[in-house]
């Protein structure tokens, strides 16, 4: 996988979002004529780039908040962990073989982190 994209006209909380309370690298930003971006490090290789949608050269058209239809899943190995050196919600065991914190970013896009049960 590349990277996955988010358009938003809340670029700086998103940003901010995802790195500060998330604690998640940032990679890299980007700003030419028509486009600022950002790219984010979800960890495995995965990245996700977050767009100022308000800059595309192209206009978008997004709504204001996001459906379920987008999950952004952050896998990890010790979900306790992160749950305290985040100050995240206990997690949920689910029926199908995981626990999970589930959040929202600003956009209101569905952020998970899951752990996997081990068998």
């Amino acid at each position: 996988m590349s990277y996955i994209a988010l358009a938003t006209h809340r670029f700086e909380a998103v940003i901010a979002f995802y790195t500060d309370h998330l604690g998640l690298r940032l990679i890299d930003q980007f700003e030419r004529t028509g486009a600022r971006g950002a790219h984010i490090d979800l960890g495995g290789g995965a990245k996700l780039e977050i767009l100022d949608a308000s800059r595309q050269s192209r206009p978008m058209t997004i709504q204001e908040t996001a459906d379920d239809r987008i999950h952004v899943v952050i896998e990890t190995d010790d979900i306790m962990s992160d749950c305290k050196r985040l100050s995240l919600p206990e997690p949920k065991t689910t029926s199908w073989g995981a626990k999970v914190i589930a959040l929202r970013d600003p956009d209101g896009v569905s952020v998970w982190f899951l752990e996997w049960e081990k068998p």
